[in-house]
């Protein structure tokens, strides 16, 4: 299932009240992200590209050198340093290529995938508690 997002270029103006709030919601799920993953070093957007493009494809296997495609903001150089930290910290697990043996191949540890099974429960259920904006009172 592929989201379809509206135009980002006329959002309809929400007022401050509901602007703050949806920060609030935010950070929360920001800071559980932190807090599940148990380090600060992983409090990062392409960490966050890395696991959830990773999660979306549980079943695969990747090759480390492919990997740098699910971090599309960082350089391939920066992006195979992420892939070793993770690595490094268990996060992720290299396998060699019984195939190729030049080859490695990384798949997610199972703990990952608890944990970020965890992160998309405990965020669905936080965004779920934000009030549709219909029911928000007109405002001035």
């Amino acid at each position: 299932m592929q989201v379809k997002i509206k135009d980002p270029t006329k959002p309809k103006k929400q007022p401050n009240p509901r602007r703050r709030q949806f920060i609030q919601l935010i950070n929360c799920t920001d800071q559980y992200w932190m807090e599940i993953l148990g380090n600060k070093l992983f409090h990062d957007l392409n960490y966050y590209d890395l696991f959830t493009q990773m999660w979306l494809r549980h079943n695969d296997t990747f090759y480390k050198s492919e990997l740098h495609r699910l971090m599309p903001n960082i350089s391939q150089r920066t992006a195979v340093k992420y892939v070793q930290i993770a690595i490094d910290h268990g996060f992720l697990i290299e396998h060699t290529d019984p195939q190729d043996l030049r080859s490695k191949r990384i798949t997610m540890s199972a703990d990952l995938k608890r944990k970020i099974e965890l992160f998309l429960d405990y965020a669905i259920s936080v965004f779920e508690t934000f009030p549709p904006s219909d029911s928000q009172p007109p405002h001035s």
